[in-house]
């Protein structure tokens, strides 16, 4: 009865670990996009004129957006998406596995404690922290009973 506790935990754990990864991913990216449309809609106000005072505070404005984007994408910046998609995909992956012993109801100590392990192994890996905002995100996703979402150790 303690592996499949143990199972619920691990299925819980790898399941806000994946969402809030891939929460990571769609934060960055509605943020790369509100920048650039943003800065798109002060340049055409710009160009359009308000009056020549203002117009050059929009446009220096829209050019610093730009700027502080190609900067904030640079470097690290450029792999951010795609190394929280592939952390995210590895809980996921691991989640779908210990989801599956969880329901095969004859599993051993020594399968559960080595799922355990390479979650505690994965866990313990490189790869790039989650944010609080997309964390609490996620986290409201999953309690929300998101048909996306199968949070089946919840219910057994």
């Amino acid at each position: 009865m303690q592996e499949r506790e143990l199972l619920k935990k691990l299925g819980e754990e790898t399941l806000y670990s994946a969402k809030g990864h891939f929460k990571s991913c769609d934060l960055r990216r509605q943020l790369v996009t509100y920048t650039i449309w943003s800065c798109a809609v002060l340049n055409v106000i710009a160009v359009i004129g308000i009056n020549p005072v203002c117009d050059k505070w929009l446009a220096a404005v829209a050019l610093f957006g730009t700027i502080a984007l190609l900067i904030w994408n640079e470097g690290e910046g450029k792999n951010y998406r795609a190394r929280h998609k592939d952390a995210a995909e590895t809980y996921l992956s691991l989640h779908k596995e210990i989801r599956s012993y969880f329901f095969l109801y004859e599993c051993s100590k020594e399968q559960v404690e080595e799922l355990s392990n390479r979650v505690i192994a994965f866990d313990k890996s490189e790869k790039p922290e989650i944010s609080g905002y997309a964390r609490r995100w996620a986290k409201r996703v999953i309690e929300s009973n998101d048909p996306e979402t199968d949070n089946w150790f919840s219910n057994k």
